[in-house]
Protein backbone atom coordinates (compact mmCIF):
# COMPACT_ATOMS: atom_id res chain seq x y z
CA UNK A 1 0.00 0.00 0.00
CA UNK A 2 2.77 1.95 0.23
CA UNK A 3 3.91 4.86 -2.82
CA UNK A 4 3.64 8.38 -2.99
CA UNK A 5 4.85 11.41 0.03
CA UNK A 6 0.58 11.29 1.16
CA UNK A 7 -0.77 9.47 3.73
CA UNK A 8 -2.36 5.93 3.35
CA UNK A 9 -5.77 5.54 3.82
CA UNK A 10 -7.06 2.40 5.44
CA UNK A 11 -10.80 1.60 6.20
CA UNK A 12 -11.98 -1.31 8.56
CA UNK A 13 -15.66 -2.64 8.82
CA UNK A 14 -16.71 -5.52 11.05
CA UNK A 15 -20.06 -7.61 11.19
CA UNK A 16 -21.42 -7.21 7.78
CA UNK A 17 -24.04 -8.81 5.87
CA UNK A 18 -27.06 -8.89 8.27
CA UNK A 19 -30.33 -6.84 7.43
CA UNK A 20 -29.75 -4.60 3.65
CA UNK A 21 -31.12 -1.41 5.07
CA UNK A 22 -28.04 -1.07 7.54
CA UNK A 23 -25.55 -3.42 5.63
CA UNK A 24 -26.20 -1.07 2.35
CA UNK A 25 -25.88 2.22 4.54
CA UNK A 26 -22.74 1.30 6.17
CA UNK A 27 -21.48 0.52 1.80
CA UNK A 28 -22.25 3.66 0.67
CA UNK A 29 -20.48 5.71 2.41
CA UNK A 30 -17.05 3.18 2.47
CA UNK A 31 -17.16 3.67 -1.17
CA UNK A 32 -17.32 7.05 -1.30
CA UNK A 33 -14.17 8.77 -2.97
CA UNK A 34 -14.18 11.72 0.15
CA UNK A 35 -16.05 12.16 3.27
CA UNK A 36 -15.88 15.14 5.35
CA UNK A 37 -16.68 14.56 8.86
CA UNK A 38 -16.87 16.63 12.04
CA UNK A 39 -17.96 15.92 15.58
CA UNK A 40 -21.32 16.34 17.32
CA UNK A 41 -19.84 18.80 19.96
CA UNK A 42 -18.22 20.76 16.69
CA UNK A 43 -19.96 20.72 13.69
CA UNK A 44 -18.11 23.73 12.31
CA UNK A 45 -15.28 21.53 12.43
CA UNK A 46 -14.69 19.09 9.58
CA UNK A 47 -12.05 16.45 8.88
CA UNK A 48 -11.91 15.40 5.22
CA UNK A 49 -11.25 11.68 4.98
CA UNK A 50 -10.63 9.89 1.42
CA UNK A 51 -11.81 6.21 0.94
CA UNK A 52 -9.35 3.55 2.00
CA UNK A 53 -6.78 2.18 -0.44
CA UNK A 54 -7.70 -1.32 1.60
CA UNK A 55 -10.69 -2.10 2.50
CA UNK A 56 -10.16 -4.83 5.77
CA UNK A 57 -13.65 -6.45 6.77
CA UNK A 58 -13.21 -7.74 10.29
CA UNK A 59 -15.14 -10.83 10.69
CA UNK A 60 -18.73 -12.41 10.73
CA UNK A 61 -19.45 -11.09 6.91
CA UNK A 62 -22.59 -12.93 6.73
CA UNK A 63 -26.05 -13.72 9.10
CA UNK A 64 -26.65 -16.25 10.58
CA UNK A 65 -24.31 -18.10 8.77
CA UNK A 66 -21.80 -17.82 5.95
CA UNK A 67 -23.03 -19.96 2.45
CA UNK A 68 -22.05 -18.52 -0.93
CA UNK A 69 -25.65 -17.96 -1.52
CA UNK A 70 -25.08 -15.71 1.51
CA UNK A 71 -22.71 -14.07 0.98
CA UNK A 72 -23.72 -13.20 -2.65
CA UNK A 73 -27.26 -12.15 -0.94
CA UNK A 74 -25.71 -9.99 2.03
CA UNK A 75 -22.69 -8.89 1.64
CA UNK A 76 -21.92 -8.88 -2.28
CA UNK A 77 -24.88 -7.52 -3.82
CA UNK A 78 -25.25 -4.46 -1.48
CA UNK A 79 -21.68 -3.42 -1.78
CA UNK A 80 -21.88 -4.21 -5.41
CA UNK A 81 -24.82 -2.01 -5.36
CA UNK A 82 -22.63 1.13 -3.43
CA UNK A 83 -19.43 0.76 -5.16
CA UNK A 84 -19.87 -1.14 -9.03
CA UNK A 85 -16.93 -2.48 -10.28
CA UNK A 86 -15.83 1.09 -12.40
CA UNK A 87 -12.70 1.42 -11.71
CA UNK A 88 -9.64 0.37 -13.48
CA UNK A 89 -7.47 -2.95 -11.45
CA UNK A 90 -5.02 -0.88 -10.68
CA UNK A 91 -6.84 1.83 -8.85
CA UNK A 92 -9.49 -0.85 -7.62
CA UNK A 93 -9.53 -0.34 -3.93
CA UNK A 94 -7.94 -3.65 -2.42
CA UNK A 95 -10.17 -6.25 0.13
CA UNK A 96 -8.52 -8.67 3.01
CA UNK A 97 -11.23 -10.77 5.03
CA UNK A 98 -10.31 -12.89 8.35
CA UNK A 99 -13.32 -14.80 9.33
CA UNK A 100 -15.54 -14.50 12.35
CA UNK A 101 -17.55 -17.66 13.99
CA UNK A 102 -20.54 -16.88 11.79
CA UNK A 103 -18.17 -17.61 9.07
CA UNK A 104 -16.91 -20.57 10.72
CA UNK A 105 -20.41 -22.38 10.75
CA UNK A 106 -19.58 -24.41 7.27
CA UNK A 107 -15.85 -25.08 8.35
CA UNK A 108 -15.03 -22.26 6.45
CA UNK A 109 -16.18 -23.45 2.93
CA UNK A 110 -17.76 -20.99 1.34
CA UNK A 111 -15.48 -18.03 3.23
CA UNK A 112 -13.00 -19.37 0.89
CA UNK A 113 -14.93 -19.61 -2.17
CA UNK A 114 -15.98 -16.37 -1.87
CA UNK A 115 -12.80 -13.92 -0.23
CA UNK A 116 -10.09 -16.16 -1.38
CA UNK A 117 -9.72 -16.70 -4.83
CA UNK A 118 -9.27 -13.11 -6.26
CA UNK A 119 -12.70 -12.24 -6.89
CA UNK A 120 -14.61 -8.87 -6.86
CA UNK A 121 -16.66 -7.58 -3.87
CA UNK A 122 -18.66 -4.75 -5.95
CA UNK A 123 -15.81 -2.03 -6.80
CA UNK A 124 -13.09 -4.04 -3.97
CA UNK A 125 -10.45 -6.89 -5.04
CA UNK A 126 -10.27 -9.44 -2.68
CA UNK A 127 -6.40 -10.81 -2.58
CA UNK A 128 -5.71 -13.14 -0.08
CA UNK A 129 -5.20 -16.97 -0.23
CA UNK A 130 -6.39 -17.96 3.46
CA UNK A 131 -7.93 -17.03 6.43
CA UNK A 132 -5.49 -14.40 7.95
CA UNK A 133 -3.56 -12.06 6.26
CA UNK A 134 -0.61 -9.05 7.03
CA UNK A 135 0.36 -6.16 5.25
CA UNK A 136 2.48 -3.28 5.50
CA UNK A 137 0.23 -0.06 4.59
CA UNK A 138 3.10 2.56 5.66
CA UNK A 139 6.54 2.35 6.55
CA UNK A 140 6.98 1.93 10.20
CA UNK A 141 3.64 0.18 10.79
CA UNK A 142 1.91 -3.49 9.86
CA UNK A 143 -1.44 -4.90 9.95
CA UNK A 144 -2.01 -8.47 11.11
CA UNK A 145 -5.20 -10.06 10.61
CA UNK A 146 -5.61 -13.24 12.92
CA UNK A 147 -8.17 -15.97 12.31
CA UNK A 148 -8.97 -16.70 16.06
CA UNK A 149 -10.99 -20.06 15.16
CA UNK A 150 -13.66 -20.27 17.30
CA UNK A 151 -11.09 -19.20 20.51
CA UNK A 152 -8.79 -22.60 20.07
CA UNK A 153 -5.52 -22.67 19.78
CA UNK A 154 -3.83 -20.82 16.98
CA UNK A 155 -3.03 -23.87 13.91
CA UNK A 156 0.65 -24.49 13.02
CA UNK A 157 0.50 -22.96 9.83
CA UNK A 158 -1.33 -19.68 11.00
CA UNK A 159 1.72 -19.48 13.41
CA UNK A 160 4.63 -19.92 11.36
CA UNK A 161 3.18 -17.79 9.11
CA UNK A 162 2.95 -15.02 11.92
CA UNK A 163 6.49 -16.48 13.44
CA UNK A 164 8.03 -15.87 9.69
CA UNK A 165 6.25 -12.16 9.42
CA UNK A 166 8.08 -11.27 12.82
CA UNK A 167 11.73 -11.64 11.44
CA UNK A 168 11.02 -8.61 9.47
CA UNK A 169 9.38 -6.03 12.38
CA UNK A 170 12.32 -3.97 12.89
CA UNK A 171 12.83 -2.20 16.63
CA UNK A 172 9.76 0.77 16.96
CA UNK A 173 7.71 -0.64 14.50
CA UNK A 174 3.95 -0.49 14.97
CA UNK A 175 1.48 -3.38 14.86
CA UNK A 176 -1.96 -2.62 13.92
CA UNK A 177 -3.55 -6.02 14.89
CA UNK A 178 -6.89 -7.64 13.89
CA UNK A 179 -8.92 -10.87 15.36
CA UNK A 180 -12.79 -11.18 15.10
CA UNK A 181 -13.74 -10.84 19.11
CA UNK A 182 -12.88 -8.60 21.74
CA UNK A 183 -11.03 -10.52 23.79
CA UNK A 184 -9.94 -8.03 25.75
CA UNK A 185 -13.72 -7.36 27.28
CA UNK A 186 -14.63 -11.20 27.08
CA UNK A 187 -11.37 -12.04 29.00
CA UNK A 188 -13.30 -9.51 31.99
CA UNK A 189 -16.81 -10.60 32.35
CA UNK A 190 -17.06 -14.45 30.31
CA UNK A 191 -13.60 -15.89 29.85
CA UNK A 192 -10.24 -15.05 31.76
CA UNK A 193 -8.45 -17.07 29.26
CA UNK A 194 -9.91 -15.27 26.13
CA UNK A 195 -6.95 -12.97 25.88
CA UNK A 196 -4.32 -16.00 25.40
CA UNK A 197 -4.23 -16.13 22.09
CA UNK A 198 -3.61 -12.12 21.40
CA UNK A 199 -1.01 -12.19 24.56
CA UNK A 200 0.94 -15.21 23.18
CA UNK A 201 1.31 -13.31 19.59
CA UNK A 202 2.13 -9.81 21.47
CA UNK A 203 4.50 -11.77 23.80
CA UNK A 204 6.59 -14.22 21.90
CA UNK A 205 6.37 -12.28 17.90
CA UNK A 206 6.01 -8.53 18.27
CA UNK A 207 7.90 -7.79 21.30
CA UNK A 208 11.09 -9.41 21.60
CA UNK A 209 11.53 -7.74 18.06
CA UNK A 210 11.25 -4.47 19.60
CA UNK A 211 7.94 -4.02 18.04
CA UNK A 212 4.82 -3.02 19.57
CA UNK A 213 0.85 -3.60 19.29
CA UNK A 214 -0.25 0.00 19.34
CA UNK A 215 -4.37 -0.78 18.15
CA UNK A 216 -5.81 -3.60 18.25
CA UNK A 217 -9.23 -3.68 16.64
CA UNK A 218 -12.20 -6.26 16.59
CA UNK A 219 -15.78 -6.64 15.98
CA UNK A 220 -18.05 -9.54 17.25
CA UNK A 221 -19.91 -7.18 19.48
CA UNK A 222 -22.04 -4.86 17.59
CA UNK A 223 -21.27 -1.42 18.81
CA UNK A 224 -18.10 1.20 18.92
CA UNK A 225 -15.86 1.32 22.13
CA UNK A 226 -12.54 1.82 22.82
CA UNK A 227 -10.08 1.96 25.78
CA UNK A 228 -6.76 2.85 26.43
CA UNK A 229 -3.66 2.04 28.68
CA UNK A 230 -1.08 4.45 29.97
CA UNK A 231 1.16 4.24 26.97
CA UNK A 232 -1.35 5.08 24.71
CA UNK A 233 -2.35 1.88 23.09
CA UNK A 234 -5.60 1.22 22.15
CA UNK A 235 -8.16 -1.29 22.02
CA UNK A 236 -10.92 -0.81 19.99
CA UNK A 237 -14.43 -2.49 18.93
CA UNK A 238 -15.63 -1.43 16.33
CA UNK A 239 -18.59 -4.33 15.26
CA UNK A 240 -21.23 -2.01 13.32
CA UNK A 241 -20.92 -2.61 10.05
CA UNK A 242 -24.83 -4.18 9.64
CA UNK A 243 -25.74 -6.69 12.36
CA UNK A 244 -28.36 -5.56 15.21
CA UNK A 245 -26.55 -3.57 17.93
CA UNK A 246 -25.37 -4.63 20.58
CA UNK A 247 -25.80 -2.94 24.41
CA UNK A 248 -22.38 -0.61 25.79
CA UNK A 249 -24.64 0.28 28.93
CA UNK A 250 -23.04 -3.39 30.38
CA UNK A 251 -19.24 -2.07 29.54
CA UNK A 252 -16.91 -2.07 32.10
CA UNK A 253 -14.99 1.31 33.47
CA UNK A 254 -11.54 -0.68 33.33
CA UNK A 255 -9.83 -3.80 32.53
CA UNK A 256 -6.78 -5.44 32.96
CA UNK A 257 -5.31 -7.68 30.75
CA UNK A 258 -4.36 -10.50 30.64
CA UNK A 259 -6.46 -10.56 33.60
CA UNK A 260 -5.35 -11.63 37.30
CA UNK A 261 -7.17 -14.80 37.17
CA UNK A 262 -5.92 -16.05 33.57
CA UNK A 263 -3.64 -19.49 34.43
CA UNK A 264 -2.15 -18.85 30.74
CA UNK A 265 1.34 -20.49 30.43
CA UNK A 266 3.97 -17.43 30.44
CA UNK A 267 1.31 -14.82 30.25
CA UNK A 268 2.41 -10.92 29.96
CA UNK A 269 1.90 -8.98 33.18
CA UNK A 270 -1.54 -7.14 33.36
CA UNK A 271 -1.70 -4.03 31.91
CA UNK A 272 -4.87 -1.54 32.77
CA UNK A 273 -7.20 -0.19 29.91
CA UNK A 274 -9.87 2.89 30.53
CA UNK A 275 -12.62 3.01 28.19
CA UNK A 276 -12.45 6.20 26.85
CA UNK A 277 -15.50 6.27 24.63
CA UNK A 278 -18.73 4.28 23.17
CA UNK A 279 -21.33 4.58 20.86
CA UNK A 280 -23.62 4.55 21.38
CA UNK A 281 -23.45 5.93 24.74
CA UNK A 282 -25.15 3.97 27.85
CA UNK A 283 -28.01 6.10 28.17
CA UNK A 284 -29.13 5.53 24.67
CA UNK A 285 -28.64 1.93 25.00
CA UNK A 286 -30.87 1.33 28.21
CA UNK A 287 -33.50 3.57 25.97
CA UNK A 288 -32.95 1.65 22.67
CA UNK A 289 -33.53 -1.72 24.18
CA UNK A 290 -37.17 -1.16 25.16
CA UNK A 291 -37.83 -1.48 21.46
CA UNK A 292 -38.17 -5.24 22.47
CA UNK A 293 -41.49 -5.10 23.30
CA UNK A 294 -41.81 -5.17 19.58
CA UNK A 295 -40.59 -8.83 19.20
CA UNK A 296 -43.79 -10.36 18.23
CA UNK A 297 -43.57 -8.32 14.45
CA UNK A 298 -39.67 -8.85 14.37
CA UNK A 299 -39.81 -13.22 15.21
CA UNK A 300 -43.38 -14.30 14.32
CA UNK A 301 -42.08 -17.30 13.75
CA UNK A 302 -41.04 -17.68 17.57
CA UNK A 303 -44.48 -16.21 18.91
CA UNK A 304 -46.45 -18.60 16.76
CA UNK A 305 -43.98 -21.28 18.32
CA UNK A 306 -44.97 -19.53 21.84
CA UNK A 307 -49.16 -20.01 21.46
CA UNK A 308 -48.51 -23.60 19.87
CA UNK A 309 -46.91 -24.62 23.40
CA UNK A 310 -49.47 -22.93 24.69
CA UNK A 311 -52.32 -24.96 23.13
CA UNK A 312 -50.52 -27.96 23.70
CA UNK A 313 -50.69 -26.98 27.24
CA UNK A 314 -54.58 -26.76 27.68
CA UNK A 315 -54.80 -29.85 25.93
CA UNK A 316 -52.86 -32.08 28.24
CA UNK A 317 -54.63 -29.99 30.92
CA UNK A 318 -57.59 -30.83 29.91
CA UNK A 319 -57.05 -34.18 29.58
CA UNK A 320 -55.72 -34.66 33.43
CA UNK A 321 -58.46 -32.81 34.55
CA UNK A 322 -61.19 -34.60 33.09
CA UNK A 323 -59.50 -38.15 31.56
CA UNK A 324 -60.98 -38.52 28.17
CA UNK A 325 -62.56 -41.82 26.97
CA UNK A 326 -62.37 -43.95 23.72
CA UNK A 327 -62.67 -42.90 20.39
CA UNK A 328 -61.49 -39.42 18.84
CA UNK A 329 -64.69 -37.67 19.71
CA UNK A 330 -65.30 -39.01 22.59
CA UNK A 331 -61.43 -37.56 23.96
CA UNK A 332 -61.71 -34.19 22.50
CA UNK A 333 -65.37 -33.84 24.06
CA UNK A 334 -63.67 -34.64 27.43
CA UNK A 335 -61.14 -32.86 27.01
CA UNK A 336 -63.29 -29.13 26.00
CA UNK A 337 -65.35 -30.16 28.98
CA UNK A 338 -62.42 -30.14 31.15
CA UNK A 339 -61.27 -26.76 30.15
CA UNK A 340 -64.44 -25.49 29.90
CA UNK A 341 -64.92 -25.10 33.46
CA UNK A 342 -61.16 -24.80 35.08
CA UNK A 343 -59.98 -21.81 36.17
CA UNK A 344 -56.39 -20.59 36.17
CA UNK A 345 -55.85 -22.41 39.55
CA UNK A 346 -57.22 -25.67 37.77
CA UNK A 347 -55.02 -25.68 35.12
CA UNK A 348 -52.03 -25.49 37.13
CA UNK A 349 -52.84 -28.00 38.92
CA UNK A 350 -53.60 -29.78 35.85
CA UNK A 351 -50.05 -29.59 35.05
CA UNK A 352 -49.03 -32.25 37.79
CA UNK A 353 -51.98 -34.26 37.48
CA UNK A 354 -50.60 -36.59 34.72
CA UNK A 355 -47.53 -37.74 33.93
CA UNK A 356 -48.02 -36.39 30.13
CA UNK A 357 -48.94 -32.99 31.93
CA UNK A 358 -45.63 -33.12 33.99
CA UNK A 359 -42.73 -33.90 31.46
CA UNK A 360 -44.89 -31.05 29.21
CA UNK A 361 -44.40 -28.69 32.39
CA UNK A 362 -40.70 -29.53 33.57
CA UNK A 363 -39.77 -29.31 29.55
CA UNK A 364 -40.88 -26.10 29.41
CA UNK A 365 -39.06 -25.27 32.90
CA UNK A 366 -35.91 -26.96 31.80
CA UNK A 367 -36.04 -24.78 28.28
CA UNK A 368 -36.38 -21.39 30.06
CA UNK A 369 -33.56 -21.90 32.16
CA UNK A 370 -31.53 -23.18 29.12
CA UNK A 371 -32.14 -20.15 27.49
CA UNK A 372 -30.46 -18.28 30.48
CA UNK A 373 -27.43 -16.93 29.24
CA UNK A 374 -25.75 -17.86 32.74
CA UNK A 375 -27.59 -21.15 33.12
CA UNK A 376 -25.08 -22.73 35.13
CA UNK A 377 -24.86 -20.30 38.12
CA UNK A 378 -27.55 -19.78 40.87
CA UNK A 379 -28.57 -16.93 39.52
CA UNK A 380 -29.02 -18.09 36.00
CA UNK A 381 -31.40 -20.93 37.34
CA UNK A 382 -33.40 -18.63 39.15
CA UNK A 383 -33.73 -16.29 36.71
CA UNK A 384 -34.87 -19.48 34.18
CA UNK A 385 -36.99 -20.98 36.38
CA UNK A 386 -38.78 -17.72 37.18
CA UNK A 387 -39.49 -17.25 33.83
CA UNK A 388 -40.05 -20.43 33.22
CA UNK A 389 -43.15 -20.78 35.57
CA UNK A 390 -44.31 -17.44 34.54
CA UNK A 391 -44.74 -18.46 30.98
CA UNK A 392 -46.76 -21.70 32.73
CA UNK A 393 -48.95 -19.68 34.60
CA UNK A 394 -49.39 -17.13 31.40
CA UNK A 395 -50.72 -20.25 29.62
CA UNK A 396 -53.12 -21.70 32.18
CA UNK A 397 -54.48 -17.79 32.55
CA UNK A 398 -54.68 -17.78 28.74
CA UNK A 399 -56.12 -21.14 28.29
CA UNK A 400 -58.71 -20.28 31.06
CA UNK A 401 -60.03 -16.87 29.93
CA UNK A 402 -60.13 -18.08 26.40
CA UNK A 403 -62.11 -20.91 27.49
CA UNK A 404 -64.61 -19.02 29.57
CA UNK A 405 -65.26 -16.73 26.44
CA UNK A 406 -65.77 -19.90 24.39
CA UNK A 407 -67.94 -21.75 26.63
CA UNK A 408 -70.91 -21.26 24.60
CA UNK A 409 -69.36 -23.52 21.74
CA UNK A 410 -71.07 -27.03 21.81
CA UNK A 411 -68.82 -30.06 22.51
CA UNK A 412 -65.49 -30.59 20.74
CA UNK A 413 -65.88 -27.19 18.91
CA UNK A 414 -64.59 -25.86 21.76
CA UNK A 415 -61.36 -26.79 21.35
CA UNK A 416 -61.33 -25.82 17.16
CA UNK A 417 -61.90 -22.31 18.24
CA UNK A 418 -59.36 -22.15 21.37
CA UNK A 419 -56.51 -23.82 19.54
CA UNK A 420 -56.03 -20.84 16.96
CA UNK A 421 -56.52 -18.57 19.98
CA UNK A 422 -53.96 -19.80 21.71
CA UNK A 423 -51.63 -19.95 19.11
CA UNK A 424 -52.39 -16.26 17.97
CA UNK A 425 -53.55 -14.39 21.21
CA UNK A 426 -51.44 -16.75 23.28
CA UNK A 427 -48.31 -16.86 21.15
CA UNK A 428 -48.66 -12.67 20.95
CA UNK A 429 -48.96 -12.45 24.91
CA UNK A 430 -45.74 -15.19 25.79
CA UNK A 431 -43.51 -13.11 23.10
CA UNK A 432 -44.58 -10.15 25.30
CA UNK A 433 -43.48 -12.18 28.57
CA UNK A 434 -40.25 -12.81 26.72
CA UNK A 435 -39.65 -8.92 26.48
CA UNK A 436 -40.36 -8.17 29.66
CA UNK A 437 -38.38 -10.90 31.28
CA UNK A 438 -35.34 -10.04 28.85
CA UNK A 439 -35.49 -6.57 30.29
CA UNK A 440 -35.43 -7.46 33.53
CA UNK A 441 -32.49 -10.28 33.48
CA UNK A 442 -30.55 -7.38 31.67
CA UNK A 443 -30.57 -5.27 34.60
CA UNK A 444 -29.08 -8.50 36.23
CA UNK A 445 -26.28 -8.66 33.33
CA UNK A 446 -27.66 -11.86 32.24
CA UNK A 447 -29.20 -12.36 28.83
CA UNK A 448 -28.16 -9.00 27.02
CA UNK A 449 -27.12 -10.14 24.00
CA UNK A 450 -30.45 -12.07 23.47
CA UNK A 451 -32.38 -8.66 24.67
CA UNK A 452 -30.54 -6.10 21.51
CA UNK A 453 -31.00 -9.53 19.34
CA UNK A 454 -34.73 -9.44 20.23
CA UNK A 455 -35.51 -5.95 19.73
CA UNK A 456 -33.18 -6.09 16.33
CA UNK A 457 -32.02 -2.35 16.19
CA UNK A 458 -30.67 -1.58 12.72
CA UNK A 459 -29.09 2.22 13.64
CA UNK A 460 -26.14 3.26 15.23
CA UNK A 461 -23.54 2.02 12.52
CA UNK A 462 -20.24 2.74 12.73
CA UNK A 463 -16.88 1.79 11.08
CA UNK A 464 -13.22 2.91 11.15
CA UNK A 465 -10.95 4.66 8.73
CA UNK A 466 -7.12 4.80 9.74
CA UNK A 467 -5.04 7.46 8.05
CA UNK A 468 -0.80 6.30 8.16
CA UNK A 469 0.80 9.60 7.79
CA UNK A 470 4.24 10.50 6.41
CA UNK A 471 5.42 11.55 10.09
CA UNK A 472 4.96 8.02 10.86
CA UNK A 473 1.90 8.72 13.18
CA UNK A 474 -1.65 6.56 13.15
CA UNK A 475 -4.54 8.65 13.24
CA UNK A 476 -8.05 6.93 13.54
CA UNK A 477 -11.50 8.29 12.62
CA UNK A 478 -14.56 6.66 14.17
CA UNK A 479 -17.05 7.02 11.93
CA UNK A 480 -20.78 6.80 13.07
CA UNK A 481 -24.36 6.63 11.57
CA UNK A 482 -26.88 7.26 14.14
CA UNK A 483 -30.15 6.31 11.83
CA UNK A 484 -30.19 3.80 9.03
CA UNK A 485 -32.69 4.76 6.05
CA UNK A 486 -35.79 2.00 5.61
CA UNK A 487 -36.92 3.31 2.55
CA UNK A 488 -35.03 3.69 -0.74
CA UNK A 489 -35.20 5.00 -4.14
CA UNK A 490 -33.13 4.31 -6.95
CA UNK A 491 -30.91 6.91 -7.91
CA UNK A 492 -30.62 8.81 -10.85
CA UNK A 493 -27.55 8.18 -13.72
CA UNK A 494 -26.07 5.06 -15.05
CA UNK A 495 -26.99 2.18 -13.81
CA UNK A 496 -23.24 1.57 -13.15
CA UNK A 497 -22.87 4.99 -10.82
CA UNK A 498 -22.22 4.26 -7.53
CA UNK A 499 -24.70 4.42 -5.12
CA UNK A 500 -27.11 2.90 -6.92
CA UNK A 501 -30.01 3.34 -4.27
CA UNK A 502 -30.74 6.81 -1.92
CA UNK A 503 -32.72 6.85 0.78
CA UNK A 504 -36.14 7.94 -0.23
CA UNK A 505 -37.18 10.81 2.79
CA UNK A 506 -33.54 11.14 4.44
CA UNK A 507 -29.80 11.53 4.00
CA UNK A 508 -26.96 9.44 4.91
CA UNK A 509 -24.88 11.64 7.46
CA UNK A 510 -21.93 10.70 8.95
CA UNK A 511 -20.47 11.91 11.69
CA UNK A 512 -17.58 11.33 13.88
CA UNK A 513 -18.05 9.50 17.41
CA UNK A 514 -15.17 11.60 18.57
CA UNK A 515 -12.63 13.35 17.37
CA UNK A 516 -9.61 11.88 15.24
CA UNK A 517 -6.75 9.73 17.34
CA UNK A 518 -3.36 10.25 16.70
CA UNK A 519 -1.68 6.89 18.22
CA UNK A 520 2.51 6.60 17.43
CA UNK A 521 4.53 3.89 16.91
CA UNK A 522 6.31 3.96 19.95
CA UNK A 523 4.64 3.99 23.51
CA UNK A 524 3.47 7.15 25.27
CA UNK A 525 3.07 7.66 28.27
CA UNK A 526 0.56 10.79 28.40
CA UNK A 527 -2.22 8.85 27.17
CA UNK A 528 -4.25 9.81 24.19
CA UNK A 529 -3.82 12.27 21.87
CA UNK A 530 -6.04 14.02 19.58
CA UNK A 531 -5.26 14.78 16.09
CA UNK A 532 -5.79 18.29 14.55
CA UNK A 533 -6.96 17.38 11.33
Amino acid sequence: LTGGEGPVWVDYVSDTGDGFDATYAVAAVLARTRVELATRDAPGLHHPTSRGRLLVMGGDQCYPSGTVQGYEDRLVGPYRAALPEVLPESEAPFLQVIPGNHDWYDGLTAFQRTFCQGRWVGGWRSRQSRSYFATRPAPGWWLWAVDIQFDTYLDEPQVAYFRALSAQLEPGDGVVLCSAKPSWVAATDEDVEAFATLDFLERTLVRPRGAHVRVALSGDRHHYARYEAEDGAQRITAGGGGAYLSATHHLPDSICVPPPGSRARGKSPGVQHRRMAEFPDPRTSRRLALGVWRLPLTTPGLALLLGGVQALQAVVVGAAINPPGHGLLPQLREVSDGLRTASPVDQLVGLVSSLGALVLALTVLLCWVAFTRHARTVRGLVAGGVHGLAQLTLGACTAAVAATALAALPGAWLLVGLVPALVLIGGVLAAELVAVYLLLADRAGINSNELFAAASIPDAKCFLRLRFDPNGDLVVHAVGLDRVPRRWRQADGPPMSPERWVPAAATLDPFLIEPPLRVTRLPTGGGQRWALS
